[in-house]
């Protein structure tokens, strides 16, 4: 199943369900939200870590993945799937030269790439140039509509921490 098809209640199925709350969220049903957002990490639920649950903890694994959020960026890139083809590369630069504004699109000044393939691999090399850096424009998720692997992923943006406040 392509992570972007996950629905809540598929994570939940595999949970513990046990509502224990040590993983920190008030229910397992939150805890699969927070999964599927990769604002929490399967590791984090200690009930899925006993014996009983090793087949969920597989199942649950190869269903999310093992992606990690590209630093400084919204991508999660599944490191395992991604095969460096470059659609997603592809399609942002097409992307970039537009926004929506309005409901109209508008001609963007040229802006250097936000993704690019290094030895085979993702990289987001300027973060400031994608569209979902650059507050009030339209959310744009073309590059992992885009991977034909589901390799790439996009979360919500990062909360600052209070320290960094």
């Amino acid at each position: 199943m392509p992570r972007k098809d996950l629905q809540p209640l598929h994570i939940y199925r595999l949970l513990p369900r046990t509502n224990c709350k040590l993983c920190g969220c008030p229910t397992c049903y939150a805890f699969a939200f927070n999964l599927i957002s990769k604002n929490k990490r399967l590791e984090e639920c200690p009930e899925l870590l006993k014996e009983e649950f090793r087949d969920s903890y597989s199942a649950l694994r190869k269903m999310l993945g093992e992606g990690e959020r590209i630093e400084g960026s919204d991508h999660v890139l599944d490191r395992s799937r991604c095969t460096g083809c470059g659609d997603c590369v592809a399609v942002c630069n097409r992307a970039l030269t537009t926004i929506t504004k309005g409901g109209r699109l508008v001609q963007r000044p040229p802006v250097p790439p936000a993704l690019k393939v290094i030895d085979g691999r993702l990289n987001v090399v300027e973060w400031s140039s994608c569209k979902r850096s650059v507050p009030g424009l339209d959310i744009c998720n073309l590059c992992a509509e885009k991977c034909p692997f589901s390799a790439l992923d996009l979360v919500k943006p990062e909360e600052p921490d209070e320290e960094d406040s």
